[in-house]
Order: C-alpha cells, then structure tokens, then sequence
C-alpha cells in the first residue's frame, strides 16, 4: 500500500465522521425546530422521517 492510499483512506474515514457528525446534529436541530418542546415520540419519528430522507438523497447521489 502507497502513500497515496494510506492518505485517500484517512481522508474517507474523516470525511465520513463529519458527515456523520453534522447530519447527526441537523437531525437533532430539524427534530426541535420551533423552539417548543415536542414529546418524546414525536421526535423520534420526526428523527426518522429525517434518516429516511437523507438515506434517499444518498442513494440518488450514487
């Protein structure tokens, strides 16, 4: 394995963290939108409609 490698793999493994990282956080932001306090299930259904949007827009962009 080259140099070259090596380094395109660190930079998958951190790039994909970040993604992670930021849609983790936009799901958390998008969940709570509004300022008001939503219940429980509420969020995490919310949560999850979110997941499944972003997996689709994942998916079209392959």
């Amino acid at each position: 394995m080259n140099a070259n490698q090596l380094i395109n793999m660190l930079m998958r493994m951190v790039t994909q963290r970040l993604m992670n990282w930021g849609i983790n956080k936009g799901v958390g932001q998008m969940s709570r939108r509004g300022g008001k306090q939503a219940s429980g299930r509420q969020v995490q259904q919310n949560s999850k409609r979110i997941r499944q949007a972003i997996n689709m827009i994942r998916r079209m962009g392959r």
